[in-house]
């Protein structure tokens, strides 16, 4: 988890700085194999991962999104750089995971009709847990089995991209 200053949509710059220099410190920890991180991105934070998609770095192994916002939505007044529908051309064969909720409200469900859109046409390995009854929050709201099982359902995704995924030599 990462404290960043994601207050207001002008602040994703700041935001964005906090989430490199925090993954750099866990890079850096003692038992943290820098080679191998996953990244997952919820809610509005979902705009921070276009940072991470237009070049992914050699030891990110994957990203998941759970309930994100994908573009910025009417009236957010968000700083160039944080479309990650724009940029889904540079991630390559980085496996993503999206985690979709059938109560969502409309403009957000919008924004993920348009990334997975989007990674269908650029040939990305994008793949989708869908949540039929689940709303925007269900991992703390919803408590019940089909809450439990996507989360676990993502997580075990995660484990087995980490351990799949091939590090480049050199």
């Amino acid at each position: 988890m990462v404290d960043h200053r994601l207050h207001e949509t002008a602040a994703y710059p700041a935001a964005a700085a906090d989430v490199r220099v925090a993954v750099e410190h866990a890079r850096a920890l003692d038992g943290v194999d820098a080679q191998r991180v996953a990244l997952w991105f919820f809610s509005g934070g979902g705009l921070l991962v276009a940072d991470w998609l237009v070049n992914p770095p050699s030891w990110l192994r994957c990203v998941a999104l759970t309930y994100p916002v994908l573009a910025p939505l009417p009236g957010w007044e968000v700083p160039s750089g944080f479309q990650p529908i724009q940029v889904l051309a540079g991630v390559g064969d980085l496996p993503l995971l999206l985690t979709r909720v059938g109560r969502e409200q409309a403009e957000i469900a919008g924004t993920v009709a348009a990334f997975i859109a989007a990674a269908a046409s650029q040939g990305a390995s994008l793949e989708v847990i869908d949540v039929a009854g689940g709303q925007h929050g269900f991992d703390t709201l919803d408590h019940d089995d089909d809450s439990r099982r996507a989360v676990r359902q993502a997580l075990s995704w995660m484990t087995g991209a980490l351990q799949r995924r091939e590090i480049p030599s050199g």
